[in-house]
């Protein structure tokens, strides 16, 4: 992958990512998961919850933070490359750039965040159904 030549990787850091943190709230993640939920499936909403905690994590460097913050955000905004109500493909774009930033995070998913993961889903979905992940 390369780099735009103006792209500066040191201005990515905790303070400029708070700038963004009232657009990437749990409500507004809880929101896109009721609304659209049956949509997306259990599974991928699953590794969303997951990328979801592991944002919450003050270990986790800005960089990563960064990268998932532009995976949750393309999810939850309306605006997508290929619209969400195309059957089928309407979440492939979004199950790339979900997928992309877990295999980037990976090494922060530990059986605690699979937990807070689970624990997030179950506010919304049944708790069997959550248990079966």
């Amino acid at each position: 992958m390369t780099e735009h030549k103006d792209f500066d990787k040191s201005k990515i850091n905790d303070k400029e990512l708070l700038k963004y943190a009232y657009n990437y709230s749990e409500e507004s993640l809880l929101h896109k998961i009721s609304k659209f939920g049956a949509h997306i499936g259990l599974e991928l909403l699953y590794k969303v919850a997951q990328l979801w905690c592991v944002l919450q994590k003050p270990e986790v460097p800005a960089k990563d933070k960064a990268l998932i913050m532009g995976a949750l955000g393309y999810l939850i905004t309306p605006l997508d490359f290929l619209p969400d109500l195309t059957p089928v493909l309407g979440y492939s774009d979004d199950l790339v750039a979900i997928t992309f930033a877990l295999l980037k995070v990976q090494g922060y998913i530990d059986d605690e965040v699979k937990a807070e993961a689970k624990a997030l889903l179950a506010k919304v979905f049944d708790g069997n159904a959550v248990a079966k992940l």
